[in-house]
């Protein structure tokens, strides 16, 4: 039986390029085989996880997708060896796993229209136009335009969030306070108006004000992952409300240019 070479964590980060809070997130969302252990708290990576790392990374670059999709794809990427970094292959295993993209592009659609326009100026009809569907194939994937609006907020956070990332990577990993808040209004600024909606139906109703809790609350635990193992909830907190209110400032100081 031959022997896989075997990494420590300092050594994967090496081999990769990618930080090691990166590697333990991708651990936690399912995006990478589980590691051997050796003793407590003390693990192994191996070229399965060098490829899946480096994968992770090209797909993000490339073709800007999403954390969710590349879990879903990874694994049949991965079977196919030395195919699995062929551009053309990607495609082909993304689109097999959603053939016409519909839900996807009726959530695009969704979060450009709600975030143009505000939820009450925007009806189903409209996303459907936008995406070139009938109304009733929204339908079949969201119940209601209620529904509609939460899966484009969601997506909207995702996309804040895994932006945040991707910007504090390139910049060397975690840092204090006032940089991973910098950072964080830049990530904030093209999702800020459909956030905004979100806050603002938060404040018209209880139901609503549970899902902007939600969606902020995801925000939020994702600054405290970068901000460090001593981070508390709290400090997190105040990170996301100060970059919230910052991001706020620079869109109400451009539109008045």
């Amino acid at each position: 039986m031959v022997s896989r070479p075997q990494y420590s964590i300092g050594e994967l980060v090496a081999r990769t390029g990618v930080p090691a809070t990166t590697i333990h997130h991708y651990r936690s969302l399912g995006l990478l085989p589980a590691p051997d252990a050796i003793c407590a708290n003390r693990f192994v990576y191996d070229e399965r996880h060098v490829q899946a790392l480096r994968l992770v990374r090209l797909l993000r670059e490339r073709r800007r997708l999403s954390l969710e999709t590349i879990r879903e794809v990874l694994p049949e990427l991965l079977a196919v060896d030395e195919e699995a970094f062929r551009p053309e292959m990607w495609d082909q295993v993304v689109a097999s796993h959603d053939a016409t993209g519909t839900r996807a592009a009726i959530v695009a659609a969704a979060r450009h229209a709600f975030a143009e326009r505000g939820y009450a100026d925007v009806n189903v009809g409209d996303v459907a136009e936008a995406v070139g569907v009938g109304k009733g194939t929204v339908y079949r994937h969201f119940a209601s335009k209620e529904e509609l609006f939460n899966a484009a907020a969601a997506a909207a956070v995702a996309c804040v969030a895994d932006r945040f990332d991707d910007d504090l990577d390139r910049a060397g990993g975690p840092r204090g306070d006032a940089e991973v808040e910098a950072v964080l209004v830049t990530a904030l600024g093209p999702e800020l108006p459909l956030l905004l909606e979100l806050v603002n139906r938060g404040l018209r109703q209880k139901l609503h004000a549970r899902e902007a809790r939600t969606r902020f609350g995801d925000l939020a635990a994702r600054v405290r992952r970068r901000l460090g193992p001593g981070a508390t909830p709290e400090r997190a907190e105040a990170v996301l409300e100060r970059a919230l209110a910052r991001a706020l400032r620079d869109a109400m100081g451009a539109s008045r240019v």
